[in-house]
């Protein structure tokens, strides 16, 4: 999976936040300031390329549709950010929140009850 530019992450979010729709509807929930419909057309157009989204034709228009989730993307740059960053090791990560100070106790007790209950096949 090719990783995603700026812009083409906000196409991404707003194709992710209404499900499917045509280039109107996009730039409509774009937030300001709107790109112009060439370039949100264009992005589109390499979104098709890297295989986030489909379209399909009805009438003159194409209705887009993402082919990855919004979740998916998110596992995949995680993964791609603790590789890159914390040498692969995610307690780096969560080691990095903590020394910044940007989880609570709850949240840490939490993250350790999910563990736990992931050793023990729970859900």
């Amino acid at each position: 999976m090719k990783p995603l530019t700026k812009a083409e992450e906000q196409v991404m979010l707003v194709l992710w936040q209404i499900g499917k729709g045509f280039l109107k509807d996009i730039i409509e929930e774009t937030p300001e300031p709107k790109p112009h419909s060439n370039t949100i057309a264009t992005l589109l157009k390499i979104l098709v390329e890297k295989g986030y989204v489909e379209y399909s034709v009805q009438g003159r228009n194409n209705c887009y549709e993402p082919t990855v989730s919004k979740a998916e993307y998110g596992r995949k740059s995680a993964q791609q950010l603790v590789k890159g960053y914390f040498e692969g090791s995610p307690a780096k990560l969560v080691s990095q929140f903590v020394n910044d100070k940007k989880l609570s106790l709850q949240e840490l007790e939490e993250l350790l009850q999910q563990i736990k209950n992931a050793k023990n096949g729970k859900p």
